[in-house]
């Protein structure tokens, strides 16, 4: 009689407790687990922008070259003579730190030999040690540029997209023109105005019409 006592008293205790995890179960399969998925869809996709912004924009060719006193010689290809005009600003960096000078001359014809044309660039009143050095030389520069930063801007079969993003934090898909560009930004030709809202970081999570979460950067990025 005690046995069969004992085993009912353990079969009870035993189908509490399937009772209890059961109960806890349901409790858990009511409550949705957070994912990366469902807090994009409330919050929006973590995202850095960027302004479009107009700004003098300027555009180098890196030439090499040994200098004489204050004045730097080099040679280079007819390509390049021909974007280089005389009193075209010139930065170097002695030391660390950046000297600025002017081209004095550009030959019009090539060296026979060689067949490359020989530049002079000046440092007037500065003290440059001999050496040889890596010239930034500027080719053009436009004042009030309507700009974009390059990495905010998505090249593909030859087009340029970039995602804007609205006062409601939703982007749209856009196709741009662009007319130029250096190391760091395109000059935009149409597309985009000034003061527009770009996305800057991968765009290529980005669905056109989704909503982003616009994560302010620690140090300014313009």
């Amino acid at each position: 009689m005690k046995q069969i006592i004992f085993v009912l008293i353990v079969g009870l205790v035993y189908a509490g407790s399937l009772f209890v995890k059961d109960l806890d179960l349901q409790r858990k399969k009511g409550k949705e687990t957070a994912t990366m998925y469902t807090i994009r869809a409330v919050s929006g996709t973590p995202v850095n922008t960027t302004k479009v912004t107009r700004r003098a924009f300027s555009n180098f060719v890196i030439v090499t070259g040994s200098n004489i006193g204050p004045r730097i010689h080099a040679s280079v290809a007819p390509k390049v003579a021909n974007l280089i005009k005389p009193g075209a600003l010139v930065s170097i960096r002695v030391k660390d730190k950046k000297v600025y000078g002017n081209v004095v001359s550009v030959d019009a014809k090539a060296d026979y030999l060689s067949g490359l044309h020989k530049i002079v660039v000046s440092f007037a009143n500065k003290k440059i040690p001999t050496n040889l050095y890596i010239m930034n030389i500027e080719t053009h520069k436009l004042e009030n540029a309507l700009t974009i930063k390059r990495e905010a801007v998505s090249e593909r079969g030859g087009s340029h997209n970039v995602f804007i993003v609205n006062d409601k934090n939703i982007v749209t898909k856009r196709n741009i023109e662009v007319s130029d560009s250096n190391e760091d930004f395109y000059v935009v030709k149409s597309g985009l105005t000034e003061g527009d809202t770009i996305v800057l970081s991968d765009q290529r999570y980005l669905n056109d019409g989704e909503k982003v979460n616009i994560i302010k950067a620690l140090v300014d990025q313009d």
